[in-house]
């Protein structure tokens, strides 16, 4: 079955289809008006198919000794808020006349309907017993298949279920029952959000606002696949913030919700669907179509120090960590190429890596900017820097001199002992991009060697080798930190930094983490910012 309606935007309506057995995503920042949708599609849906929302704000108070009425009278309790409701009566008693931010206090309405669900069934088998002349095999009800989610989810906990009372305990040896109002939240949203889910009616549609509240990222996946294949005959609406789990709903339909207005005309949401076969990260296609601001797509990861820099540096921008520097140019030509994500504009930017000045004015044509030094980490090794830094930990002007002194010795010292390592290394990344860029015309096989054999012989290590040494061998006898440092890849360098100023690398690091998310003192992000490249979104 399909239900298709119209959702409002300011362009018109958008269509949204619902079918049995499908999944939707709504992912949006808080304050998108996520919810809001969620109440009108609702609204719109309930008068002609059984939907069953589960609201963000929700009690997780499990009375574990609830007594069940009649099944039919429990599923409409939980369905609408009274007992001989129907769709009519569910914004008034269910949700108290406000659906978009009322409590949803029903764990014991779950629990009466399923505890109701399972007298219902063994009634049911009884009966059957008495009538058949064999032996007949015991229903499966709602509860037996809600302890099969749960023993998959959680391996070491085991649920038990006697005399219409919910218990638990740990596989440890030893271990002894307790009482379902003990669960700890997870193990209570767990319990709720299963029930939940298999109490709803046949062929129903289920939307569940903040699917991941409470749940621990290592099983939240694993909970919603269990879910899901435990009702295929259900369509799921997920209501989330959490870019990860949207990713997780591989065949899911993704819609990207930015604002919500209220107008004279009715309600009318900014929202736009997630486009399949873009060659990037469903989680970056999420960020990148909710986001506010243009996209700065760096190296690293979301907790590392160049994210956390670059985040506080280029605060205009939505900085996205993808990875290596390949990944960022891939991203970033990517991103040229798909014309519906252009809304806000992009750049990229990468280490140095000792690149030449012909590479950085090439990436930089195509949108990506190039550090002044081979590693981001050594950003903090720029004299003006390395100044600012020591100033904001209290050095004086005197003593800090000193130290830039110690720390610029200490670097040539190593950069001449490592100098073979250093132009080696530089060579090699030479040689994989001339590679990279090598292409082939022939249409034979004949033409194709020679071809082949005349582009290496383009590509002379030797040759290679002999420039960066003099470059290096020059900028160290003239002590030219600023060529040393677009060349010299040593992450331990920060190490040497920290040591001088008192602190290991891994304290110097979230001192300056904080210091730049701080409010107080520019002086650092005033010093980074003059050396990282000023950079400028490209749009259209």
């Amino acid at each position: 079955m399909t239900f298709v309606f119209g959702i409002p935007t300011a362009q018109g309506s958008l269509p949204f289809e619902i079918k049995n057995g499908s999944t939707i995503v709504l992912l949006g920042a808080n304050g998108s008006g996520k919810t809001r949708l969620g109440v009108y599609i609702e609204n719109i849906v309930s008068s002609k198919r059984d939907v069953h929302r589960v609201a963000a704000h929700r009690s997780l108070t499990l009375n574990p000794n609830v007594q069940p009425p009649s099944l039919d009278a429990a599923l409409k309790k939980l369905k609408f808020g009274y007992e001989l409701g129907d769709h009519n009566h569910k914004h008034g008693n269910r949700w108290q006349g406000k659906p978009e931010t009322a409590l949803l206090n029903d764990f014991d309405l779950v629990l009466a309907a399923l505890y109701a669900e399972e007298n219902n069934a063994s009634v049911l088998f009884r009966q059957a017993c008495l009538k058949s002349d064999k032996p007949i095999m015991p229903p499966k009800t709602k509860l037996d298949i809600l302890k099969e989610i749960w023993s998959s989810v959680l391996p070491h906990r085991v649920l038990v279920t006697s005399d219409s009372t919910i218990k638990t305990k740990s596989l440890a040896d030893g271990s002894l029952e307790y009482s379902g109002s003990e669960m700890s939240d997870g193990e209570r949203v767990i319990f709720y959000l299963i029930a939940q889910s298999l109490i709803t009616s046949e062929s129903s549609i289920l939307i569940i606002d903040e699917p991941e509240l409470h749940i621990n990222k290592a099983i939240l996946s694993q909970l919603w696949d269990q879910i899901e294949a435990a009702r295929p005959d259900c369509a799921f609406i997920y209501i989330t913030h959490d870019i990860e789990f949207s990713a997780s709903r591989h065949a899911a339909t993704k819609y990207v919700i930015r604002s919500f207005n209220r107008t004279a005309n009715g309600d009318r949401w900014d929202i736009e669907i997630v486009p399949d076969n873009t060659n990037l990260p469903e989680d970056v296609v999420s960020l990148i179509l909710g986001s506010r601001q243009p996209m700065l797509f760096v190296e690293g990861n979301k907790g590392s120090l160049d994210a956390s820099l670059y985040r506080r540096v280029y605060s205009d921008f939505t900085v996205v960590p993808v990875g290596d520097c390949e990944q960022v140019i891939h991203t970033v030509a990517t991103f040229a190429k798909r014309k519906e994500l252009h809304r806000l504009g992009w750049a990229g930017i990468i280490d140095a890596d000792g690149r030449d000045h012909e590479e950085i004015q090439f990436l930089f044509s195509k949108g990506v900017h190039v550090l002044p030094v081979s590693e981001v980490e050594n950003i903090i090794l720029i004299p003006e820097i390395f100044l600012a830094l020591a100033k904001s930990l209290h050095f004086n002007i005197s003593d800090a001199k000193k130290k830039l002194d110690d720390l610029t010795s200490i670097l040539f010292s190593k950069a001449k002992e490592e100098l073979d390592r250093i132009c080696l290394s530089h060579v090699k990344r030479r040689i994989d991009s001339s590679i990279k860029k090598i292409s082939f015309n022939s249409k034979e096989l004949a033409t194709l060697e020679t071809e082949f054999q005349d582009q290496f012989k383009k590509i002379s290590p030797q040759q290679l080798y002999s420039e960066i040494y003099n470059t290096l061998n020059e900028a160290i006898k003239a002590n030219d930190i600023t060529i040393l440092l677009q060349h010299y890849d040593n992450k331990g360098l920060m190490s040497e930094a920290a040591r001088l100023l008192g602190l290991s690398q891994k304290p110097l690091e979230e001192y300056i983490g904080r210091t730049l998310r701080g409010d107080g003192d520019k002086l650092l992000l005033h010093a980074i910012q003059k050396h990282l490249p000023h950079i400028k979104p490209i749009s259209g």
